[in-house]
């Protein structure tokens, strides 16, 4: 189970994984297993006077040899996916379906099957739910922290292709990331830049927004819309960007 802060890269890191190990790779959003039989299990449907059961993708996953299934936001699940997920992910090893007739079958878990969790823990996680010690204990759990400006500048510039100008925004954004991070680490404002905010703007990098405009409104913005706090860090953060000259005229690039 890799644990983290939202926008660390968890889902990311599990497709660079599977690549690594190549494996087929199957992601499950368990937020969206409020109906969990339908999500994890399937569903039945009238086919020609008949009605027939047509299995979920995770059951189709489960029985594919050499399949990584990620099991995203797993912490946003219900207590129903929970109860299905036991038996999968203990020695059983299978899962049981039930059948038209009120009889239940086994399924049982292909060869080379493995499970990889993801997880927000933490009070300002409002939508999420306390894990289940019993299913914590299926998982070896792992602490997934945020990679340096460094590491992520190293990242875009490896799967994007940038101009000297983008290279430049990128680096500067990751100088307010980083001193964003230092700043927490020292309990001195209450939230950081994450990984993901700042790779989701790179549409706008390449569209020649400036970085002032980046860091105004899609960077900074989301930290204004919670409390008087977060206003005050992104004011906090505003100061460094002016400090290393965002706010300068040279570096606005404001387009209308």
């Amino acid at each position: 189970m890799l644990t983290g802060a939202t926008g660390a890269g968890k889902t990311t890191y599990c497709f660079e994984i599977a690549n690594d190990l190549d494996m087929n790779c199957e992601v499950i959003n368990c937020g969206s297993t409020q109906d969990a039989r339908t999500s994890l299990l399937g569903f039945f449907q009238l086919k020609d006077g008949n009605t027939e059961f047509t299995p979920s993708s995770f059951i189709k996953a489960i029985q594919t040899k050499n399949t990584l299934i990620v099991l995203d936001e797993l912490s946003r699940a219900s207590d129903d996916a929970f109860n299905i997920l036991f038996p999968v992910l203990d020695h059983r090893r299978e899962i049981s379906i039930e059948e038209e007739n009120g009889e239940s079958r086994k399924v049982k878990v292909a060869e080379g099957v493995r499970f990889i969790a993801t997880a927000n823990i933490g009070l300002e996680y409002s939508a999420t739910r306390s894990l289940d010690r019993a299913l914590q204990d299926r998982f070896m759990t792992f602490n997934l922290p945020y990679i340096t400006g460094e590491q992520m500048t190293n990242f875009i510039k490896d799967t994007h292709e940038l101009t000297p100008a983008n290279e430049l925004m990128v680096n500067t954004l990751a100088q307010v990331y980083d001193y964003s991070h230092n700043l927490f680490g020292k309990g001195k404002i209450g939230t950081r830049i994450s990984t993901r905010s700042v790779i989701d703007t790179l549409s706008l990098i390449k569209a020649d927004f400036g970085v002032r405009d980046i860091l105004d409104h899609a960077i900074l913005s989301q930290y204004e819309q919670d409390s008087s706090t977060i206003v005050n860090d992104a004011n906090v953060l505003r100061e460094f960007a002016d400090s290393i000259g965002v706010y300068s005229e040279t570096n606005s690039n404001d387009n209308d």
